[in-house]
């Protein structure tokens, strides 16, 4: 079997998913860049028929825009541009002494349409694979003269993405990318010539699909006489994806339910926290209690006794908005603050 079979077929094997489904979903755009090594490539009946040389090239640079979708199943679908630019010839080979020695560079310009699978971990890491198919033009200079051609390409590509946000990812992958043999005009004669490219590229990959959504508003009952109004005793604190640091807007709802535990003399104040389902049960336990211990090292810090505080982790167990597996849902990101009074 050719390599090229070899490729498809293990990259389209692996592409049927196996674990859980990966988030968010929805439109994506992304941009990278990165180094690429051109593989050494053989120019046949150069410069004339029968005649031929060996070219090996220096390393270049990469540049790529896409834009796609991210399904719920972690299956994503892509459109790419992609610049592989300034491969230099370091040497030229031939049983020709003439053909050695000759100076040139090569390039391409590549169309693809990429399918690829993320594989949840439950942490912010997502390994990725995926095989993409396309138009290129890989253009070739040797020797003061350049000409380009059109040509089927094809890539593999093995990657991670980290997630800084719900919306915006750190990626980084490589890429297997080659070509259907290019025909060139360099001389008296058509010359066929090769194509083959390692790429490593880092990139950031921003998602539409998962906007910022409105915490829901906590029920209060009608407003009672001045005489009788008390401080509520539960107030809910929120957090980002897969964090446990307190943000300013927290911050300030922490120093509200520590003042109200002064006026109504407290005699304790449990901490529970909370998950959304993304990620794996156990993972979600552990972060649940960093949550509820972020909280209460807050409430510490604006004066309420330490001795007053205890905590707890319920982990995935409670949501707050029902949803399936492995779904990033901010109002499940909570840590609720009891105040319990005798």
């Amino acid at each position: 079997m050719t390599r090229r079979g070899i490729l498809f077929g293990t990259a389209l094997a692996i592409l049927v998913p196996t674990t859980a489904m990966a988030a968010p979903e929805g439109f994506y755009v992304g941009a990278g860049a990165g180094v690429n090594w051109t593989e050494d490539a053989d120019l046949s009946d150069y410069p004339t028929v029968g005649s031929g040389l060996t070219e090996k090239f220096k390393l270049g640079g990469i540049g790529n825009l896409t834009a796609g979708y991210a399904s719920a199943m972690g299956l994503r679908a892509e459109l790419e541009f992609a610049w592989r630019w300034r491969n230099s010839v370091k040497e030229t080979q031939s049983s020709n002494p003439a053909l050695n020695g000759l100076s040139g560079k090569t390039s391409s310009i590549a169309f693809m349409g990429n399918a690829l699978y993320d594989f949840n971990t439950g942490t912010p890491v997502t390994p990725y694979i995926g095989l993409g198919a396309g138009i290129a033009q890989v253009r070739q200079h040797l020797n003061g003269v350049s000409d380009k051609d059109w040509v089927f390409a094809y890539q593999g590509i093995v990657g991670a993405a980290y997630s800084m946000t719900d919306n915006l990812a750190l990626t980084i992958d490589y890429r297997y990318f080659a070509t259907l043999d290019p025909d060139f005009d360099l001389g008296p004669v058509t010359s066929k010539g090769e194509y083959r490219n390692h790429t490593i590229m880092a990139g950031l990959r921003y998602s539409f699909g998962a906007p910022a959504r409105a915490m829901p508003a906590v029920a209060t009952a009608p407003a009672a006489p001045m005489e009788q109004q008390r401080p509520q005793t539960e107030y809910l604190v929120f957090f980002d994806w897969d964090k446990a640091n307190i943000t300013p807007a927290s911050d300030k709802i922490i120093g509200d339910a520590a003042a109200a535990a002064g006026q109504v003399r407290a005699v304790g104040i449990h901490v529970i926290g909370h998950t959304d389902t993304s990620g794996a049960p156990a993972y979600n336990q552990k972060l649940s209690l960093r949550r509820a211990e972020a909280v209460r090292r807050a409430l510490i810090a604006k004066g309420v006794t330490a001795t007053q505080i205890t905590v707890e982790g319920k982990g995935e167990s409670q949501l707050m908005t029902q949803t399936g597996p492995n779904v990033r849902e901010p109002s499940n990101r909570r840590a609720q603050i009891l105040i319990r009074v005798s």
